[in-house]
């Protein structure tokens, strides 16, 4: 008997399209383009420490991430699925965050889980966005 190799999965495009479209808010740099991603009800589950919750506590998060360091993202998806009005995505996501005050890059290996929410007119937006590192900790 001969083994198959595994057929990759199939991905919504739309909910990859949206996920590109984070991606890329991402490493723009910019608050406003990172918080026009985000559900009116989203939160940021992010690693060792607490839950991010409501667009105006989100976006001191992510203004205070952008003034501290200069970043990029790569965040692939390595499978996603859609529920109704809620579409999934899972991937493998690595980051260098550079400190803009001076010294070494960070870097990150990720797991990565994101929750998207229809919203009326179609559009897909971030409502959870959960991650943890891939390396035990030091």
């Amino acid at each position: 008997m001969t083994e198959k190799t595994p057929t990759p999965p199939q991905l919504d495009p739309d909910l990859l399209r949206a996920h590109q479209a984070y991606e890329a808010a991402i490493n723009s740099n910019d608050t406003d383009q990172v918080m026009a991603m985000y559900d009116k009800d989203a939160m940021i589950l992010q690693p060792d420490d607490a839950i991010v919750v409501g667009h105006d506590n989100i976006r001191k998060w992510v203004d205070g991430y952008f003034t501290t360091f200069k970043t990029q993202w790569t965040k692939v998806v390595t499978m996603n699925w859609v529920c109704g009005d809620f579409g999934f995505d899972q991937g493998h996501d690595t980051a260098v965050d550079i400190p803009r005050a001076g010294g070494n890059p960070i870097y990150s290996d990720c797991k990565g889980i994101l929750i998207y929410k229809r919203q009326t007119n179609g559009e897909w937006l971030v409502f959870r966005d959960i991650w943890n590192s891939n390396k035990p900790p030091a």
